[in-house]
C-alpha cells in the first residue's frame, strides 16, 4: 500500500504559553486517505490501550509510519531546533479510537498528560474520519505553570498533582476540555479529516471530548485517530 504524502499540505504555526511552545497542522495531509488508511477498517484487530489513552487501539502499518517520518522529519528539525545528528527512536504507533464512557474514566485520563519528559519527543496525531469530533487542547499546570514536563520538573508537577487532590478532593468523572481550578488551556487544534496535529509529548494536553459524538468503538464513525511517536536523542 502506498500512502501519498501532499506535498503541497502548508504548515499552520501556533506557539501556545508562556514558553511559546510551536505547534502545528498540516491539512489534507495524505492525497490518497479514503483508498489507504480509510480502506479495510473492519478487519482491524484493535485491543484495550496498554496505557492510559480512554479507549482501543490497533497497530498503524508500518509503511504508513515510514511515509510519515520521511516527510516530517525534516520540518521537526527545522521547526524545534533538533540537531541533525540525533537518532530518531520509534515508539508504538496506533489507530486509536475513544470508547470509555465519563463515570469509568481513572483519576490520571480526567486530567491533562504528558507522554514522556524527552525534549524532542514528537506526537504526530492525524485526525481520520469526517467531522464532528473532538480535537486536542494544550494546559498550563497553575499551581506549578508547568507547561511541558521534563526530567527536571516532573518530580514537583506530580507532588503538586497529589498534593492538590488531596486538598481539594478528586476530579470530576468527566473529560476535561477547558480550563478549571487546577489547569489553564492555552491552545487547541480543532479537529478536521485529514488534519495531522503535530506537537511536543510532554506539552501537558487532553482530547476535547465530547460523550456525544465521540465515543464509540466503531472505526467507520468513532474518533478514528493514527497515533505515530518519534522521539530524537543524542547518539
Amino acid at each position: 500500500m502506498r500512502y501519498l504524502i501532499n506535498r503541497s499540505a502548508n504548515p499552520y504555526f501556533n506557539r501556545v504559553g508562556k514558553e511559546k511552545t510551536p505547534v502545528f497542522i498540516l491539512d489534507n495531509f495524505l492525497d490518497n486517505l479514503n483508498q489507504s488508511l480509510l480502506q479495510n477498517l473492519d478487519t482491524l484487530s484493535f485491543d484495550e490501550a496498554p496505557t492510559y489513552y480512554p479507549g482501543i487501539r490497533a497497530k498503524l502499518p508500518q509503511e504508513y509510519i515510514a511515509s510519515v517520518t520521511n516527510a516530517v522529519v525534516p520540518l521537526l528539525q527545522k521547526i524545534y531546533d533538533i540537531p541533525h545528528h540525533y537518532k530518531l527512536e520509534f515508539f508504538d504507533s496506533y489507530y486509536s479510537l475513544i470508547t470509555c464512557q465519563p463515570k469509568d474514566l481513572s483519576i490520571e485520563q480526567r486530567i491533562p498528560h504528558f507522554d514522556g519528559t524527552e525534549e524532542f519527543r514528537i506526537a504526530l496525531l492525524h485526525y481520520l474520519n469526517p467531522n464532528p469530533h473532538g480535537g486536542t487542547a494544550f494546559y498550563t499546570h497553575q499551581p506549578t505553570n508547568i507547561e511541558r514536563v521534563y526530567e527536571t520538573n516532573v518530580d514537583d508537577y506530580l507532588s503538586s498533582i497529589g498534593h492538590y487532590f488531596g486538598e481539594n478532593g478528586l476530579p470530576s468523572e468527566k473529560y476535561i476540555d477547558s480550563s478549571d481550578a487546577q489547569f489553564i488551556k492555552i491552545g487547541e487544534i480543532p479537529y478536521a479529516q485529514n488534519r495531522m496535529a503535530i506537537y511536543p509529548g510532554n506539552l501537558l494536553h487532553s482530547g476535547t471530548i465530547n460523550p456525544a459524538t465521540d465515543i464509540d468503538d466503531n472505526p467507520q464513525t468513532g474518533r478514528l485517530t493514527a497515533n505515530t511517536f518519534l522521539n530524537f536523542v543524542e547518539p
